[in-house]
């Protein structure tokens, strides 16, 4: 009966919105990051069909019908940066030049890394991409060679620990812009950043819509340079 179950695709809808509700409860009471709805359900749904022993594709069977929904309620984004354009029109030179140096720095620490630990050039041309979001972020991994499904594993990663850690940060270094804010969070945990900019204000949460698709798009115009230091380094 449980196999049955699990091979239906009301299973992976069930599971999904069990924990992300869990977690919604859980956050409302107590702050934490790690009880970020949306951080908390991707951390339990993997526990447990690990613990279960519950094969991904089983799972996919109706979290297939979840993710459907990444594009519209991405587009939707753009409803709060349209809200605050006011704040895009009169911060953009600093907006666009730390997006852009952010995304050079990040490039030439992934490839720091590399060295420092030996990875060959497929694990630099996995984690370039790491901090974009994975449909971008598949297809700049593709292209350099590297290896898709643990380029999405990291991005998923990084995108929890972006959104666990990123308000911490902001307070240990005192950093209370709130423009400064949301371009921090979409710029380095792409949507993971974007759900708690959200939650941290309206101004964070458009700055950091703005920033995914900014960060995105350098990426992919910085990939025939990071091409280039994949050939010459590896």
């Amino acid at each position: 009966m449980f196999e049955s179950f699990v091979n239906d695709p009301f299973f992976g809808i069930f599971l999904t919105l069990f924990f992300y509700l869990i977690g919604l409860k859980l956050h409302q009471r107590w702050k934490l990051a790690i009880f970020t709805p949306l951080i908390f359900a991707i951390i339990c749904v993997i526990i447990f069909l690990l613990v279960f022993n519950i094969p991904q594709t089983a799972y996919d069977n109706g979290g297939q019908f979840v993710s459907i929904w990444v594009t519209p309620a991405t587009v939707c984004l753009a409803i709060k940066l349209e809200k605050n354009y006011q704040y895009l029109k009169e911060n953009y030179i600093p907006i666009l030049t730390g997006i852009i140096s952010g995304v050079l720095l990040h490039t030439v620490l992934i490839l720091a890394l590399c060295l420092l630990l030996s990875f060959n050039g497929d694990l630099f041309a996995t984690l370039y991409p790491k901090s974009i979001t994975t449909a971008i972020a598949v297809g700049v991994s593709e292209s350099l060679g590297g290896l898709e499904s643990l380029t999405v594993a990291v991005v998923v990663f990084t995108g929890i620990l972006g959104a666990a850690i990123g308000p911490g940060l902001f307070k240990m270094m005192k950093i209370n812009d709130p423009v400064a804010q949301g371009i921090a969070l979409g710029a380095g945990a792409h949507a993971m950043g974007t759900t708690k900019a959200i939650e941290m204000g309206e101004i964070q949460g458009a700055m950091s819509s703005l920033s995914i698709v900014v960060t995105g798009l350098t990426v992919v115009l910085v990939s025939p340079v990071a091409e280039i230091l994949l050939n010459v380094f590896f």
